[in-house]
């Protein structure tokens, strides 16, 4: 017998499968969607105005993504409490995770960048960046509406 947490009992330390990020609160999903949606739009217009530097526009929404986390690490301690996916705050919680999840979140917010870099390189209508924003905000608040279709919370 598996000795193995389910995911819905696991905590945000517990994290080891990116399937777990499905049994966050909502309002979690809603925060990332809306960082995301910032940043497409944050790039399109960063693109139009500073065409060559699209490494250094990487490099700074990282950044700007993972200081508050490297900062609030320093508060970690023995007495730290670790929420339980469904119970974890979008704001209080955002740097208790594993350190992998951190890796996933850049890759996946520069993948956004990038993306929206070279659309916005190749074709400037706001047709582009509506289906970017559209695109985007249905792959990152997807585990909401999956568990809305499948009869759960």
């Amino acid at each position: 017998m598996s000795t193995a947490l389910r995911s819905d009992e696991k905590r945000l330390n517990e994290m080891n499968r990116l399937s777990d990020m499905g049994h966050f609160p909502a309002m979690v999903n809603a925060g990332a969607t809306f960082n995301v949606l910032a940043t497409i739009a944050a790039t399109w217009w960063v693109e139009a105005r500073w065409p060559a530097l699209a490494g250094a526009w990487v490099a700074a929404v990282l950044a700007v993504n993972l200081l508050p986390v490297v900062l609030l690490r320093l508060t970690i301690g023995p007495r730290t409490v670790y929420p339980r996916l469904a119970e974890m705050d979008f704001f209080r919680d955002q740097h208790k995770f594993s350190d992998w999840v951190y890796v996933a979140a850049s890759a996946d917010m520069a993948f956004w960048v990038l993306l929206t870099w070279t659309a916005a390189a190749l074709d400037r209508r706001h047709i582009v960046l509506e289906a970017l924003l559209a695109i985007s905000a249905l792959a990152t608040f997807s585990p909401v509406i999956l568990r809305v279709m499948r009869g759960r919370r």
